[in-house]
């Protein structure tokens, strides 16, 4: 590898599924590899979903605003946005196009609107929700992604460190809905608890799987939604007890994210205590 652009477009093309190049790109990057055709359906198409949207939007869903939103920045630069415009991919191959470009500019005036519009793209649509999706990608990949997570994630901190910190709170983060009043409609609670951006956690298979385990529950199969509910009809008050400790848990790790994270760190660990203390207070009303 060259440089930083070609490690991050590296990074971006090992969260695609796994090709020839795969193996070449896990050894220069002295990764363990090549990740498998298995472990890319059960990390990226089943568990962690490498999308901006997911994260970043209302109903923690594909698509919506928040996918408008990225697609909109690839418009402002002057390109036409892929079929997927906020797949991590994308974005971190757009990130690496621009900083060859910036390192390319002659002209000092426009390579300040070159690095002002690379940090726009690396704190909006990347350090808004990265860091605490690729946190979530180690602590449930097997060890060539959870290498890949780690490593992209201190790449992208030294670009933070590099570019410097912006003014403001990332828009999505700033316009994010929160958790609905605790009167509000199940459904609505339900929906807002997997949505990332509305809860601060990021509430995978894996871990519904566990909760059913721990507390001796039936597992259902089928989208999130539905298996939590499952979970909640056969025994809310524990369900909901660890869904807290699930909270408590990530707004620990949201906290101890580099400090270079600034207010997107204090962002994501507020919205994580906010959900605890939410989902306690529900457990000790229904108890009063």
């Amino acid at each position: 590898m060259s440089g930083t652009a070609d490690v991050i477009r590296a990074l971006g093309v090992l969260c695609e599924p796994p090709g020839p190049e795969h193996a070449r790109l896990a050894a220069v990057l002295d990764l363990p590899g090549p990740p498998s055709a298995e472990d890319y359906v059960n990390v990226f198409l089943l568990q962690a979903y490498p999308y901006a949207s997911v994260h970043l939007g209302p109903e923690g869903m594909l698509g919506g605003e928040a996918r408008d939103r990225v697609a909109g920045f690839w418009r402002a630069l002057g390109l036409v946005p892929p079929a997927e415009p906020d797949h991590l991919a994308a974005l971190l191959g757009l990130y690496a196009v621009l900083i060859e470009a910036e390192d390319q500019e002659p002209e000092p005036a426009r390579a300040v609107l070159r690095r002002a519009s690379r940090q726009a793209l690396l704190w909006e649509h990347l350090l808004s929700w990265c860091p605490v999706y690729l946190d979530k990608v180690a602590a449930i990949a097997t060890p060539g992604y959870r290498a890949w997570a780690e490593l992209l994630a201190r790449v992208l901190v030294d670009e933070a460190r590099g570019v410097g910190p912006q003014d403001r709170l990332p828009l999505a983060l700033r316009l994010a809905d929160p958790l609905p009043p605790p009167d509000d409609a199940a459904d609505d609670w339900l929906g807002a608890l997997l949505a990332p951006v509305r809860s601060g956690l990021i509430v995978t298979r894996a871990d519904l799987a566990r909760c059913a385990r721990g507390l001796d529950l039936g597992l259902r199969l089928g989208e999130r939604a539905y298996i939590l509910r499952a979970l909640l009809e056969q025994d809310a008050r524990a369900t909901v007890t660890w869904l807290a400790n699930e909270a408590d848990a990530a707004a620990l790790r949201h906290g101890s994210l580099p400090p270079e994270l600034g207010s997107v760190r204090e962002f994501w660990q507020a919205r994580a205590e906010t959900t605890a203390g939410r989902l306690r207070d529900s457990v000790a009303t229904s108890i009063a």
